[in-house]
């Protein structure tokens, strides 16, 4: 009898386990599905006289889901390095690219309307990117041992494109231009070394290049963002406090010690797009080595958002206390 009981149980459990595991795989296939899709990611480098190659983004983008805030409004791309200018907008839907410091090196597209859940589109944009190349490991004088390893004697281009930590990729497709190439590790199309496939959440591409050190000149190049983590509204705010206090020090100069300035002033601290984003839970610390959508533009976690109307209000009652110093 206790054998018998003991039987149900152990039975009793199993098929509630089972049970479980059925109800359970919808909900896990439903939560897996993530907030965008990528049908297509496509780069299109071509080198310049100095080495430094521009590279070219093509990406069509579907949205599956809106978050609490809404759709699409903008979106990061990784690059390579931070010593890239020339963010230059292809397609019409997009408003602004610029470079992007927050949490890596990011291309950032602010686009002119906002795209919702099934919503599908597609933008584009280049870049010119330096000091991507590696140095020939071997000089002159060894180089024909250096033909042991193919590799060693070239200028080497390995790239890497973005990647996506929560998106997948339908397609892929990197393409080379082939002009002066010596040596790829993908197949030759159409004047291009072209690589192409899927990538699924986080997946990687990867290309490899090979030049002769006569190709190019190959000139390694810094460029400077001073403004990377400003808005184009943060940037006029600045120019206008920076023009206030050369009107002050104007003001000083004319009329000496008897002029006294009573404006008011407040902290600035806001930054468009603070907090993160790559279509993960705002707030995170996810490493946004490729890209996604900006989740996190409308939020201020911080407490350190200020309207940029009221500041705007501020400068100019500082700027008329200012003039009635001077009557």
């Amino acid at each position: 009898m206790i054998k018998a009981f003991t039987k149900l149980k152990a039975l009793s459990a199993v098929m509630l386990i089972a049970l479980l595991t059925v109800f359970m795989l919808p909900l896990k296939s439903d939560a897996a599905k993530g907030m965008d899709e990528i049908l297509f990611y496509g780069i299109e480098a071509h080198l310049q006289d100095t080495g430094s190659v521009e590279l070219k983004y093509t990406i069509e983008w579907k949205v599956l889901k809106d978050d609490s805030d809404g759709g699409v409004s903008w979106v990061k791309i990784g690059i390579p390095n931070p010593n890239a200018e020339k963010f230059t907008a292809l397609s019409d839907n997009i408003k602004s690219v610029s470079y992007m410091s927050e949490g890596g090196c990011f291309a950032k597209v602010i686009f002119k309307t906002e795209y919702h859940a099934g919503a599908t589109f597609r933008f584009s944009f280049s870049i010119l990117q330096h000091n991507l190349f590696q140095e020939p490991k071997s000089s002159k004088a060894n180089y024909a041992a250096a033909d042991q390893n193919e590799w060693d004697g070239l200028y080497v281009y390995s790239f890497t494109p973005g990647w996506f930590p929560d998106i997948p990729v339908d397609r892929y497709e990197i393409k080379w231009d082939a002009a002066k190439v010596s040596k790829c590790d993908a197949p030759f199309y159409g004047g291009y070394y072209v690589k192409s496939g899927t990538l699924p959440v986080n997946g990687q591409a990867y290309i490899r290049v090979g030049y002769n050190s006569g190709s190019y000149t190959f000139t390694r190049k810094t460029v400077l963002h001073p403004f990377s983590g400003f808005s184009e509204d943060d940037i006029a705010l600045i120019v206008q406090i920076v023009l206030i206090i050369v009107m002050i020090i104007i003001c000083r100069l004319l009329f000496g010690d008897h002029y006294h300035y009573n404006g008011r002033h407040g902290g600035y601290h806001h930054f468009h797009g603070h907090g993160g984003g790559c279509a993960c839970a705002c707030a995170c610390a996810c490493a946004c080595a490729g890209g996604g959508r900006a989740g996190c533009s409308r939020k201020d976690f911080y407490g350190t958002k200020v309207s940029a109307k009221r500041l705007k209000k501020v400068l100019k009652d500082g700027a008329k206390d200012a003039e009635s110093e001077t009557v």
